[in-house]
């Protein structure tokens, strides 16, 4: 497609909302394949969860739904770097899960023989004894009984990366509208039209939505009512250590990675869900969620007296851009991931930590995001919800997302991820 109805500055083959990993890799394949793309940014590119998880680059117990995206995926950050001729922090050791029972050992073994089996995956099991010589910093008195351990997954610094994307798109000609949110898609007899940005119509026959958490506020007004919610989730990063850690460790309940300067990033699992003045709208889309993870979010009832309380934190000694949310990190997460941290690794748990900071994850029930054009709406893709795990997969979405608007098959298999799967109403 090469730049096909474009007849002034305002017209565009492809507009993507949300300046995340998702939306720049949409403009970059897009731009590669000749169509003019705009993206269109709130704040600052990679300023929301794109440029502040914990940078897991994960195929390991993945849903197996979302798992054909992510091995896809994985093959495009291992030539992630020489394509854009940028650094983006990627190293390909590998991530360790670590069982703490039998019972949890016996769940990581049968996800490893279906990933394995099926999918084709370097994941195995190793031994307490393995594991232990596999991280050599673990203590023995740790209480493994095992892990499960895939050595072609990876980590990445997100905001480099996102950046580095973003920048590779713009050199190949897509443009770009930051410190404006969309307001509105514009949709006519069915099809898609444009965006409206601060007063002016943006038109293009394709817009992809993959705003994270702004997703479904947007998408409610064209039809689609997806159950989306927001948890704030903290993030903390330590010093740097001279010492090495190649690999990427899910502990009990704290994600461990090493950045590339040395400091280590972590967090713990789950987060705070801030109630608001429309909580109710999808609480039985939840109910089941909730019983199966309680502790996955803890629910904020302060939340809407704290918007009016003054937010003066300081700004994370990190590589993220600034966004206008100003989320409050929870110094309580952040402790509870240094305390796991040093149990499991005595010889980093004096390490101080040198900044904390917090995201906005955007999920949905099921805990997999919804990817996939929209029915009754011609021309309206989505890629959103993708539950505090979609750095990894962002590429290959914005791929996906790019492959669709040009009329070409998606590339990888898409079933169960499809956003209609929510129509019908709420489960009883």
């Amino acid at each position: 497609m090469t730049r096909t109805g474009v007849t002034s500055k305002h017209d565009w083959d492809l507009i993507v909302v949300g300046g995340g990993i998702v939306g720049c890799a949409a403009a970059l394949y897009a731009a590669r394949m000749g169509m003019a793309c705009l993206i269109v940014e709130r704040d600052m590119i990679g300023s929301a969860q794109s440029g502040r998880n914990l940078g897991f680059v994960r195929q390991q117990a993945r849903d197996f739904r979302e798992l054909p995206l992510m091995i896809a995926a994985t093959r495009l950050w291992e030539g992630l770097e020489a394509e854009l001729g940028r650094s983006i922090g990627w190293h390909q050791g590998g991530n360790v899960s670590l069982a703490m029972s039998e019972v949890e050992l016996a769940s990581r073994r049968e996800w490893q023989y279906r990933g394995s089996g099926e999918f084709g995956l370097d994941t195995r099991m190793l031994s307490a004894v393995e594991t232990y010589n596999l991280l050599p910093h673990l203590t023995p008195d740790s209480g493994i009984v095992g892990a499960m351990y895939t050595p072609s997954d990876g980590r990445a610094e997100p905001a480099r990366a996102t950046r580095a994307i973003f920048e590779a798109a713009l050199q190949l000609g897509a443009s770009v509208s930051l410190g404006t949110g969309v307001s509105r898609i514009d949709v006519s007899a069915g099809q898609v039209t444009g965006v409206w940005i601060g007063g002016t119509l943006h038109r293009a026959r394709t817009v992809a939505v993959a705003a994270g958490a702004g997703s479904a506020a947007l998408l409610r007004r064209v039809g689609l009512d997806l159950p989306q919610e927001r948890i704030r989730a903290t993030v903390a990063r330590t010093a740097r250590r001279p010492e090495r850690m190649p690999q990427c460790v899910s502990g009990p309940t704290t994600g461990i990675r090493q950045d590339a300067d040395g400091a280590f990033v972590i967090s713990v699992a789950g987060g705070e869900y801030d109630v608001r003045p429309d909580s109710w709208r999808h609480m039985r889309w939840y109910a089941a969620t909730r019983r199966e993870n309680p502790e996955a979010a803890k629910i904020n009832y302060l939340a809407p007296l704290q918007r009016l309380w003054p937010h003066r934190g300081q700004a994370p000694l990190a590589d993220i851009p600034p966004s206008r949310d100003r989320l409050r990190p929870e110094s309580q997460r952040a402790e509870q991931a240094r305390q796991e941290f040093g149990r499991l690794f005595p010889a980093f748990a004096e390490v101080p930590l040198q900044t904390i900071w917090a995201g906005e994850i955007d999920t949905l029930p099921d805990v997999v995001p919804a990817i996939g054009p929209v029915s009754g709406v011609e021309g309206l893709l989505v890629a959103t919800g993708f539950s505090g795990h979609g750095f990894g997969p962002g590429p290959m979405a914005g791929c996906v997302l790019a492959n669709l608007a040009a009329g070409r098959d998606a590339g990888v298999d898409l079933t169960g991820l499809s956003p209609d799967r929510f129509r019908g109403g709420a489960p009883r």
